[in-house]
């Protein structure tokens, strides 16, 4: 496990759980046999989509995967589950009514017990699962994500489902974090970028040419916030960009109430500097913002090439 809280080691008790959203798709309807039908099971290469991601979770010594699906796709995803040909324990989870993948978690949140990774059912990655989840294991961020290169159909690559708006993405080079995601207005050419971000990161480096691929990897206290926060509504449209700007704008943990989340150690630094604050010590307080945004870490990882696409 990655939490900064020093506890006891408990062999029950999984490093990371896998959560797979198996959730409808209105534009994956058409394609399914029975309109009650999980997109999950359609085929590729003569096996179901489903298959591909279970792989890359077991081959990054992942095995403790929870499928989360809705009642009427319930009977066939747990039909496949029982054949499926795997080495991981999976179970399936049915909801009657989802409103968003923060909506899914959140009613899941009781069957996880730590640091937990989400990836959609539908995902074939060719990112090497062992390298990725080592460099979280080592690096233990708050949060973790994958991105890839957009590429053109023509001679390989892959690619995931497009936003509605394209997106500027900024990576802190030196760290590897994701440090901006932000929407681009196709009728103006300037790029607004705030003071705090620029000081805080001066090697970032812009790119509209990524996308996210939906692989996220969360510290346990994250679900807590999501839990408490039912105005969260999607990991990627909500609850990511939030946790992104909190790096380079301390400010937002306190006005969110993340920072009553973060692990004690954490919280317990972040309150040393607030306190030489309170008796006008100038360079820790410059200190101090710098300290709170290191507080919460979004590492990315960057897949340039390769295969990467969701159905």
């Amino acid at each position: 496990m990655f939490s900064v809280s020093a506890q006891p080691f408990d062999a029950r008790e999984p490093e990371l759980t896998a959560v797979v959203l198996a959730l409808p798709e209105d534009d994956m309807e058409l394609l399914t046999e029975r309109i009650d039908m999980s997109h999950a099971l359609l085929p590729i290469a003569n096996r179901p989509m489903i298959w591909y991601i279970l792989q890359w979770l077991e081959q990054g010594g992942i095995l403790d995967i929870k499928i989360i699906t809705t009642r009427e796709s319930e009977a066939d995803i747990v039909s496949y589950v029982e054949v499926y040909k795997g080495i991981a324990n999976i179970t399936v989870k049915a909801l009657s009514d989802v409103n968003g993948t923060a909506d899914a978690l959140r009613q899941v949140a009781p069957l996880i017990k730590s640091n937990f990774v989400v990836v959609p059912c539908d995902l074939v990655i060719d990112v090497p699962a062992t390298h990725f989840f080592d460099i979280i294991r080592i690096r233990r961020p708050a949060v973790a994500t994958v991105f890839c290169e957009v590429m053109k159909s023509e001679g390989g690559g892959g690619s995931v489902k497009p936003r509605h708006l394209p997106m500027c993405v900024g990576i802190d080079q030196p760290s590897s974090r994701l440090v901006l995601l932000q929407d681009i207005d196709k009728k103006s050419e300037d790029l607004a970028l705030s003071m705090s971000l620029i000081r805080r990161f001066p090697s970032m480096a812009l790119s509209d040419k990524m996308q996210d691929t939906h692989v996220y990897v969360f510290q346990r206290w994250v679900l807590d916030y999501v839990s408490a926060h039912p105005e969260i509504v999607s990991l990627q449209e909500d609850l990511l960009p939030l946790l992104v700007r909190a790096q380079s704008q301390p400010h937002l943990l306190e006005k969110n109430g993340i920072d009553r989340y973060l692990p004690a150690s954490t919280a317990q630094r972040i309150d040393e500097y607030d306190t030489g604050v309170q008796f006008g010590q100038h360079e820790q307080a410059e200190h101090s913002d710098s300290t709170k945004s290191d507080s919460l870490e979004v590492f990315v990882y960057v897949r340039r090439g390769g295969i990467i696409g969701r159905a």
